[in-house]
């Protein structure tokens, strides 16, 4: 399914014209559509729920979120030359109107306001019921991601669930309210969403995506008895549904996309539709360039040796290093002829690179494109899998293990083990073991996939204890064990993000997040 975003520019257009009070400012071509005359027909409801679609692609959801999920965990830091943005990723962030993160705050409630005009306009359009109901619920589930996105990273935020008007001045809603209206959304469009559609429609929204990303809110919350319930509806799905792809890389390439592992996967192509992806042309992904290595991309992000020390914590049942390090990072191996970075040896990439890539590097392999090619752009099209069944099976061993059934989570872990070829964890492992495990288990199948700032969270682990010890805090953080940025952690200020200034001074309504 291509999700164009030609409709975007003409529901941002029938926004601004229905919120114009001013007869100046309403003075337009008699040929223009308004809101009035646009939502008429279902092609105008498919249109509409495409643009909402199309929020995915926006750069503050897709590229910033990268920077603010993976690289404020522990499994990655940022040596950027833009400095205010390497900051960011070391929780040192004076500028609150800062681009990253004021560009994904506008960015997530445009999105909003495109699933807003879905659900305010499409119930007065006559079409078909099953279309309507499914075009509303796709609608209540992407918005359910944006707001996802909100909470996580700022708490109590503006609560918009309806077309605004420019003199709107939404009250600020707290985290609980906003989780609340997440699980609303998503229970909504779970009722009225397909379990598969045809060719032609293959990357929308499934009832299998809302249940599992209803079960991750759920979880995210600690509700752990009903996390199970919903996370347990897509396991036993298997291997119908969803199953695991043999091919443990075969999540992170362009080739084959929207296959049985994937729950949900935010769609891309390469074709540039613009002049300047900037201006929202692109079909693309930016993460390639960006966690591109030195030569290739602008490596504005790389692998923590903490995260590299995790892989070597076990060997395959073989006595090998876990297949899944080579697909998720490349590292430093000079006596290796056959490791090639983007097909040339780490002697050639260091001549190329004034001697970047030495014991002391790694750098982001996972969603690059190195396999059929040796460049990067800003135009990967490579398709995010926002959702996997690996990650459902190892939430749903969470939710079990700290509900007491501890020996029920243990085989959903051993799934996920297998497929590379790793020993099966022991039976009459107690709860707090299998607890430990898993939480390793879920860094070394989901490293840089936007998880690890949200389980740390959720495991009450964020703090300056994750920069290690004092003598490991004053080590470049290339070569500590530990994620060094920690240090500038401050427990009760760093967990959420400022709230932009230019909002604040917009809306007197809205109060600075705490410590800020």
């Amino acid at each position: 399914m291509k999700l164009h975003k030609y409709p975007v520019s003409l529901l941002l257009t029938l926004a601004l014209l229905a919120g114009c009070s001013d007869d100046t400012l309403n003075k337009v071509s008699p040929n223009a559509l308004t809101v009035e005359t646009f939502w008429k027909t279902s092609d105008d409801a498919v249109q509409g729920v495409n643009a909402t679609y199309s929020g995915l692609q926006q750069i503050g959801v897709q590229r910033w979120p990268l920077f603010l999920f993976d690289l404020r965990s522990d499994e990655g830091y940022s040596q950027s030359p833009w400095t205010e943005l390497a900051n960011m990723t070391k929780f040192i962030t004076p500028n609150s109107n800062f681009e990253p993160m004021y560009v994904q705050w506008t960015d997530l409630y445009r999105a909003i306001g495109r699933a807003n005009q879905v659900i305010a306009y499409v119930p007065d359009i006559e079409m078909d019921a099953t279309l309507k109901t499914r075009v509303l619920s796709e609608a209540k589930f992407l918005r359910a991601i944006f707001y996802y996105y909100l909470v996580m990273n700022w708490g109590n935020v503006p609560m918009v669930l309806t077309p605004q008007t420019p003199n709107d001045r939404p009250d600020q809603a707290t985290e609980a309210q906003v989780w609340a209206q997440i699980e609303k959304d998503l229970t909504e469009a779970k009722a009225g969403l397909p379990v598969s559609y045809d060719a032609a429609n293959v990357g929308r929204a499934t009832k299998g995506a809302a249940t599992a990303l209803l079960g991750k809110v759920l979880l995210q919350q600690r509700k752990w008895a009903d996390a199970a319930v919903q996370l347990k509806e897509v396991v036993d799905q298997s291997p119908t549904v969803y199953d695991l792809v043999p091919n443990y890389q075969d999540n992170f390439t362009a080739t084959n996309e929207n296959n049985k592992e994937s729950v949900f996967e935010v769609q891309y192509a390469s074709a540039n539709r613009g002049p300047f992806d900037e201006l929202g042309g692109s079909e693309g992904s930016e993460r390639a360039q960006f966690f591109g290595a030195p030569g290739i991309g602008w490596t504005d992000g790389q692998p923590t040796r903490w995260l590299f020390n995790e892989f070597m914590k076990e060997k395959t049942k073989d006595n090998k290093v876990d297949p899944r390090l080579d697909v998720t990072m490349w590292y430093y191996r000079p006596n290796d002829p056959n490791y090639l970075i983007y097909g040339k040896t780490i002697e050639e990439r260091q001549k190329l690179s004034n001697g970047r890539y030495t014991e002391n590097d790694r750098f982001w392999r996972k969603y690059q494109n190195d396999y059929p090619n040796q460049t990067e752009n800003y135009f990967s099209p490579i398709n995010y899998r926002m959702i996997r069944f690996a990650d459902v099976l190892l939430m749903y061993a969470e939710a079990l293990n700290e509900t007491g059934k501890t020996a029920e989570a243990i085989p959903l872990a051993n799934r996920v083990r297998a497929r590379v070829n790793m020993p099966n964890l022991p039976a009459g492992m107690s709860q707090a073991a299998f607890r430990e495990q898993l939480r390793h288990d879920r860094v070394v199948e989901l490293a840089g996939e936007s998880v690890r700032f949200a389980d740390l969270k959720r495991y009450g682990l964020l703090g300056p204890e994750l920069a290690g010890p004092a003598s490991q805090q004053n080590q470049p953080p290339s070569e500590a064990n530990f994620d060094t940025d920690f240090k500038n952690f401050v427990k009760g200020k760093s967990e959420l993000l400022p709230i932009p200034q230019r909002e604040l001074d917009a809306n007197p309504k809205l109060k600075q997040n705490p410590g800020w």
